[in-house]
């Protein structure tokens, strides 16, 4: 079993593999099924999983739709909630804030680790999900959502994300909160 995670951007790049769990333990819980000859060139007997998904490249597998929560799409559309000179009043003493940018493709400092979740890694099932995130001025992710095609998934995606660590943004020479950042995660299994 391996854990890839698809770096953001045109959100189908090229992904990077961690493993989370021992591939000789897996055992899909569905039989397999009879991929056509022709979807694996020169394999005998290709098969298909039930619960295997196109973004971890298995030919002829299901397209994933990730269920996206409410306010989502209202989240993407809005412009950042500052803009020019902080958000913060520092001649009334007020504390600066920095300034709000837009950034779906800011990259943490090293890719997330989520665990795969036992019950899907036990059903067989892969699985996509996005990371909806803005980043503080320390690097930190807060406001997160997930959007995932499965919903084992949230959790693990969800606490990877807590966990990220971005670069300290900054624009100018001043420091800046990037907001919308949308980073994919895809859970693959390779039996």
């Amino acid at each position: 079993m391996k854990l890839h995670q698809i770096l953001p951007g045109a959100l189908l790049a090229a992904g990077v593999s961690a493993c989370a769990v021992d591939p000789a333990v897996y055992a899909p819980a569905t039989a397999p099924v009879d991929r056509p000859a022709e979807a694996v060139p020169g394999a005998q007997s290709p098969l298909l999983y039930p619960g295997e998904i196109a973004a971890c490249g298995h030919p002829d597998a299901a397209e994933t739709v990730l269920d996206y929560p409410k306010g989502w799409q209202a989240r993407l559309a809005s412009a950042p909630s500052s803009a020019g000179g902080g958000g913060g009043d520092e001649l009334l003493g007020g504390v600066p804030e920095p300034d709000a940018v837009t950034a779906p493709d800011a990259q943490p400092i090293a890719p997330p680790q989520p665990f795969y979740p036992v019950d899907a890694q036990r059903a067989g099932q892969e699985g996509r999900c996005e990371i909806l995130m803005d980043v503080d001025a320390r690097g930190i992710p807060e406001n997160i959502l997930t959007a995932c095609s499965a919903p084992q998934f949230n959790a693990s995606t969800y606490q990877a994300a807590t966990r990220l660590q971005f670069a300290p943004p900054r624009e100018g020479g001043r420091s800046v909160r990037l907001v919308n950042v949308v980073y994919p995660v895809t859970y693959c299994l390779n039996p």
